[in-house]
């Protein structure tokens, strides 16, 4: 295909470009989440098992970025290995052999990386389609990927008649001093246990270079979370940001990082928490709320976003892959 070139990563002066194709490839699905390049410029600066000299590929179309893809593992709490991949493509250029040849080094590369670990356990290879992107969803279905979980984005189209639902006996909302990096330890603690037995989970983003990564991103926002306190104990929170305004006005407040630790579940905590964070973000600015969600979470936390007003606008699935030895794309 003339004028297409596939690449090595050339650092942080690529984020600007990546961060308007992920905005492209999530709009396209029919999602509303932005993607800011100072993200990335957090994001990249801890990695987990990410080699990005040897992990990353562009793809440029007549000089511009069109495609990238991302490669890493982790160690799941289920005891596999997962070799995972994040892949964006730009839509106008799809089902032109593109996306084909990016699966292709993809799965060569995601070899090489297995060969070099020990084999102390099952290994599996992940990639996370979105649910319009049918043509991808061929491509890694005839490479032997198979659907295993369901995720969604939700949207609440309007702050309008949000319902009073107030906290339950013995619990306390405290505001967060963005300055206070022990409380925000806690409350980051207290997320990484309540999320400890989620699906997919690994012992990796516990690390004291992921907490720095949470600290550093222009989404963490203290001011306008929800932390719920029982006692002096961190019993569960929302930890609520905003997307920048839209031109036509509109801005979409996330109300994500949604987690109640154990002991303090199944007394309408999250909804009381999820009630005042639709007024924080509203009250912020926001003229719509979003958050995304685990189909398949046990504690049917889908269920409870609905209650709200919430309503599912796109999907992503969990796509995994067996890994046995060497393989190439057929």
């Amino acid at each position: 295909m003339a004028g297409l070139r596939f690449r090595h990563y050339l650092g942080r002066s690529d984020h600007p470009a990546m961060a308007t194709l992920n905005t492209a490839t999530r709009a396209a699905n029919g999602m509303v989440e932005v993607t800011a390049s100072e993200t990335l410029d957090v994001d990249y600066a801890h990695l987990i098992n990410c080699d990005l000299d040897r992990d990353f590929l562009a793809v440029e179309f007549e000089g511009d970025l069109v495609g990238y893809v991302r490669l890493f593992w982790v160690n799941r709490n289920d005891g596999s290995r997962a070799f995972e991949s994040v892949a964006h493509l730009l839509p106008s250029l799809r089902r032109r052999g593109i996306g084909r040849a990016m699966l292709a080094w993809q799965i060569r590369r995601q070899a090489e990386i297995q060969a070099s670990l020990p084999s102390d356990r099952a290994t599996i290879a992940a990639a996370y389609p979105h649910g319009r992107d049918l043509g991808a969803r061929v491509l890694l279905e005839g490479a032997g990927y198979r659907v295993v979980r369901r995720s969604c984005e939700l949207v609440r189209p309007d702050l309008e008649a949000i319902p009073d639902r107030p906290l339950p006996d013995g619990f306390t909302v405290r505001p967060i001093d963005p300055t206070d990096d022990a409380l925000i330890r806690r409350v980051w603690d207290a997320g990484v246990e309540a999320f400890g037995e989620h699906w997919g989970e690994s012992a990796d983003q516990a690390s004291e270079d992921q907490f720095v990564r949470f600290r550093e991103s222009p989404d963490t926002n203290p001011a306008l979370w929800q932390v719920a306190f029982h006692g002096d104990e961190v019993a569960g929170h929302i930890l609520n940001y905003l997307d920048p305004p839209e031109p036509d006005g509109s801005r979409t407040g996330w109300t994500e990082g949604i987690a109640v630790r154990k002991p303090f579940r199944r007394r309408g905590l999250a909804r009381a928490l999820l009630a005042r964070s639709l007024r924080t973000v509203r009250d912020a600015g926001a003229t719509r709320a979003a958050l995304g969600v685990d189909s398949q979470n046990v504690n049917r936390a889908l269920d409870l976003y609905e209650s709200l007003g919430f309503r599912v606008i796109a999907e992503e699935f969990e796509y995994h892959r067996p890994m046995v030895g060497q393989e190439t794309l057929r």
